[in-house]
């Protein structure tokens, strides 16, 4: 064996760091075993490598050290050992490397071996003791379960990206870059980053200098993360830019490789892999899957964690012969409907007072200022207002919404709730049934509706299953008997699915009486209200969603439409059609709009939608947000009223007591509805897809 700065004492050879060669050090090494036996602790499971932590004696005092030991080999491995050495010995010069770089990874101290003849009795590597650490494996999982934040969740994978980066900058592959090989240490307060990463079970790497782009996305394939959150990771890795195609193609293939090399890990090691299921069965079960559920307070909404193709994987089948059975049932009689109700669009007389509504947000920190900018929105006005209850909250924030909410009413706004799931809603009932019940005891004298669920047809919002929907209503029904006045609404799916309200639609239990059909009914983000999707302009959609109500027996047939804004361009991660990271690439098929157009569009939605018959309620959301309010609340000393928020104020003043009298004839391209007020001459809304609406 080629000597590369080995010492020996007696049967042991040892390999010490610089700066660590202290006198007696190599003493304690030779009697590391009996160190190990006598006076250390483990730090995982044993298994066919150990892990041990303690106190080395060195010099005047100790080290407090980690010792890997590494398992007996075949005597191939053993052979090769000797040439290219050990897994100790290749751990500690790349560890040494690293640092040497200022990458991060445990203090190398000490290789220690016992080899007889040719074979290789004992090998340890011997490492400074981290405190406090942790695995990105342990933090995501976490993460997932106890606090599912997408901010700290975007902090966590550019630390990671970071460091996987400048491990490969500086020239070095990992070959075993899984999620438990990435230590984690957090920072002091005020550091540039929140968290040190630290590279373990470094054996497997390999010098590579300047690794080629196919080469770095090989070295990530074991890396472990739902669809989109790997895609976010590895634009961190690139600094914000998509990676090139021979990067995502060797990430690809390697990937596929190693998930078949794991799938027959129990073919290969039956004995060894039942020992590790049976210890996992004793921890508690990481979130994966459908579980996986993440809230982002940028855009006030759950983000995917699966890309598309991911997510369709995770959709049951029964959702399709839901839609189709309801197809089958009522599809006839959904299409009469629309037909009547198309047909008697903009035919009849349509008050405007109470039409319009605003959604709050629940926010104790800027409460005070949103109700500052409703007073200068409203004037006199009291408009109906939307709160909403979010289960992921939890009772704290229940209770002072439940407050605000009685609060509002007394100052004489009509106030609905909207009773907001996450995933644990659907896994673990008890809190789901602790706020439906609180909500519903402390406001069924006074709220207008309870709309329970939201966007239920979106499996971000952690309904997958459609009949899943069911357990959310299970609490429901039990109110309802103490409540018998309470009205609820629902099912809140969000855009123009038909085929998605069509399948929750007859799954709903036929002895719950829902009130009114509510729904989230955007212009399929893309552009000006009078834009068809398809056969349907928005008229067109509230008239067929108004045809699923009748058909389905709600007390009132008219929608209430619970959510609709459009996405600002420039917004960023605040925006609602944005990833929850902003890559500098130029953004393909941007349905974001201007400033300008959000109010145009905005106005010209309300006075179509309410004046068609079909709508008897639309609440903005929402008043204030960064990515999509009417308000700017960028800045927190300085909030800015946007130009939809100066439309809004128009609108309601113009139309102030009005009811709408008639649609009037015009042009391909322009519009033109004639309101009606007491004592007064008619007013007549006009505008172009080009212009908005003017007041004559």
């Amino acid at each position: 064996m080629t000597d590369r700065g080995w010492q020996s004492h007696g049967p042991w050879r040892f390999l010490v760091a610089s700066g660590r060669d202290l006198p007696g050090f190599g003493e304690t090494l030779a009697q590391l075993p009996f160190h190990i036996e006598k006076q250390s602790t483990p730090l995982v499971p044993p298994g066919r490598h150990r892990v041990n932590r303690l106190a080395l004696p060195c010099g005047d005092g100790t080290l407090d050290a980690v010792v890997k030991t590494y398992g007996l080999q075949p005597a191939w491995r053993d052979r090769l050992a000797a040439q290219n050495g050990t897994k100790a010995e290749r751990a500690f010069r790349t560890a040494l490397a690293l640092r040497a770089a200022g990458v991060g990874t445990p203090a190398p101290l000490a290789v220690v071996e016992r080899w007889e003849g040719p074979r290789l009795r004992e090998s340890h590597l011997v490492t400074a003791y981290v405190a406090d650490l942790t695995s990105f494996r342990d933090e995501l999982d976490r993460l997932y379960s106890r606090a599912p934040r997408c901010g700290p969740l975007m902090d966590l994978l550019q630390c990671v990206a970071d460091a996987v980066r400048a491990l490969h900058d500086a020239g070095i592959l990992h070959r075993d870059l899984g999620n438990q090989n990435l230590g984690l240490r957090r920072t002091p307060d005020g550091a540039p980053a929140p968290w040190e990463v630290l590279f373990l079970d470094l054996n497997r790497a390999r010098p590579t200098p300047d690794p080629t782009p196919a080469q770095r996305g090989a070295d990530l394939a074991r890396i472990d993360l739902p669809s989109d959150f790997l895609r976010v990771f590895h634009a961190m890795y690139h600094h914000g830019h998509s990676p090139p195609t021979e990067f995502s193609e060797a990430e690809r293939k390697t990937r596929a490789a190693f998930d078949r090399h794991t799938a027959l890990r129990p073919f290969r090691h039956p004995f060894r892999e039942a020992r590790l299921r049976r210890e996992e069965e004793k921890k508690e079960r990481p979130l994966r899957g459908r579980d996986l559920w993440i809230w982002d307070d940028r855009s006030a909404q759950a983000i995917p964690a699966y890309a598309a193709r991911d997510r369709r994987k995770l959709l049951p089948a029964a959702n399709v012969f839901a839609a189709v059975r309801d197809a089958a049932r009522n599809g006839l009689s959904i299409r009469r409907n629309y037909r009547a109700l198309r047909a008697e669009s903009f035919h009849s007389p349509v008050p405007f007072d109470g039409a319009i509504g605003m959604a709050l947000d629940a926010e104790p920190a800027t409460w005070a200022r949103q109700l500052e900018f409703l007073a200068r929105l409203q004037g006199a006005k009291q408009l109906p207002l939307l709160l909403r209850l979010c289960h992921h909250q939890g009772p704290d924030a229940w209770h002072w919404t439940l407050d605000q909410a009685l609060n509002l009413h007394r100052r004489g706004h009509p106030v609905a709730l909207a009773l907001v799931q996450d995933r644990r809603a659907i896994r673990e009932q008890k809190g789901w049934r602790q706020m439906v019940t609180l909500a519903l005891d402390r406001a069924h004298t006074f709220a207008d509706f309870f709309e329970i669920g939201h966007a239920t047809n979106r499996s971000k919002w952690g309904v997958w299953d459609y009949r899943e929907y069911l357990r959310l209503l299970d609490p429901v029904r039990a109110c309802l008997i103490e409540h018998p006045e309470a009205k609820i609404t629902g099912p809140a799916c969000i855009d123009f699915e038909a085929h998605a309200l069509g399948a929750l639609l007859d799954l709903l239990p036929r002895d719950l009486p829902f009130h009114a059909l509510s729904h989230h009914l955007y212009v399929d983000r893309r552009g000006a209200p009078e834009n068809f999707q398809g056969p349907f302009d928005t008229v067109g959609k509230c008239a067929l969603l108004r045809a699923y109500a009748r058909t389905h027996g709600f007390a009132d047939d008219r929608l209430l439409i619970t959510e609709v804004n459009w996405p600002l361009l420039g917004t960023g991660v605040w925006s609602p059609v944005n990833s929850p990271y902003e890559t500098r690439d130029p953004r393909q098929n941007d349905p974001s709009v201007s400033e300008a157009d959000y109010a145009a569009y905005m106005a010209r939605y309300l006075l179509l939608a309410l004046a068609s018959g079909h709508v008897r309620r639309v609440y903005w959301w929402r008043l204030a947000a960064r990515g999509f309010g009417l308000v700017d609340d960028a800045d927190p000393a300085a909030w800015r009223p946007r130009p939809a928020f100066f439309a809004l104020q128009t609108l309601l003043q113009k139309l102030d007591g009005a009811t709408f009298a008639r649609k009037l004839e015009t042009p391909a391209g322009e519009f033109a509805l004639e309101f009606s007020k007491p004592g007064a001459a008619p007013i007549t809304a006009r505008w172009t897809r080009s212009s908005p609406p003017e007041f004559l």
